[in-house]
C-alpha cells in the first residue's frame, strides 16, 4: 500500500470517529499559510502567539488565504492571552 493510500484510509477513519463533534486543536505557535491549508472544513485551531502584533498578522494571513483556498476563516482574538482562534468554513 502506498503512503498516500495509508493517509487517505486513516483520514476516513478519523472523520467517522469525529462526526458530530466540533474539531478543535490547541496551541499552535505560529499562524502560517500551510497551517491554514491543512485545516479541515469546520475545524477550529487556537494559535498561542508571542504578542499582539502576531495576532494582527495571523488575521491578515487568514484574510489573504480565504481567496486562495475558496473558504471562509472566522477569527477570534484574545489580546490579553495572546491567542488567536481561527475556524475554517465553506463559502456560502
Amino acid at each position: 500500500q502506498t503512503c498516500r493510500g495509508h493517509y487517505e484510509k486513516r483520514n476516513k477513519l478519523k472523520k467517522k470517529a469525529t462526526m458530530g463533534r466540533p474539531k478543535t486543536k490547541k496551541a499552535l505557535v505560529k499562524v502560517t499559510a500551510d497551517a491554514l491549508r491543512r485545516m479541515e472544513m469546520g475545524e477550529t485551531v487556537t494559535f498561542a502567539v508571542p504578542d499582539a502584533d502576531a495576532v494582527e498578522t495571523g488575521k491578515a494571513i487568514a484574510y489573504r488565504m480565504k481567496n486562495l483556498l475558496r473558504c471562509k476563516f472566522s477569527c477570534r482574538s484574545d489580546y490579553a492571552a495572546n491567542t488567536l482562534t481561527i475556524t475554517k468554513s465553506p463559502l456560502q
